[in-house]
């Protein structure tokens, strides 16, 4: 059955980078800026100022597409990429206690300008890290980090279930 082989995530902003998770789906839009957060709350680890506990969906457990857009402000021209898991509930807000599990090798990021990223990126098949396995129901978080050259790590993630 198909959703016997899906893994619950929270789409969830994380801490550094100016980004955005367009699929399965971000936790919230962790881009407001306020007097609390006056650079928006994505400096915030580990999901941007939202609760690794919300907002959850159902991602495949053999790995799945994770599709973002990365430098949603402008400064991004060159960004090196990470995509990461953390597994269980035990660590700070009830998610993981590390996202220390790289699921994809890390890449760089080249855009056309320093403006805006004008498109998303869309890895088809993230795969799990190695020598894990997962079950449907297990909890877990995807982290997408963002490094960009102004020395700062932008954060996105998803929480598995």
């Amino acid at each position: 059955m198909l959703s016997s082989i899906l893994l619950p995530i929270i789409a969830s902003t994380l801490a550094a980078a100016h980004i955005v998770i367009s699929y399965p789906g971000w936790r919230g839009n962790s881009l407001i800026t306020n007097e609390t957060f006056p650079y928006g709350m994505q400096w915030m680890y580990p999901c941007g100022g939202y609760p690794t506990t919300t907002n959850r969906t159902y991602w495949p457990t053999q790995g799945g597409a994770v599709a973002f857009q990365p430098g949603w402000f402008q400064g991004h021209q060159t960004a090196f990429l990470y995509i990461n898991l953390g597994f269980g509930t035990d660590g700070p807000g009830g998610g993981p206690q590390n996202m220390s599990f790289p699921m994809v090798a890390p890449f760089q990021l080249l855009g056309p300008t320093k403006n805006p990223y004008p498109g998303t990126v869309c890895l088809p098949q993230v795969p799990l890290p190695v020598n894990t396995t997962v079950r449907a129901g297990d909890l877990a978080t995807i982290q997408v980090v963002e490094l960009a050259a102004h020395d700062g790590a932008v954060h996105d993630g998803l929480v598995a279930s």
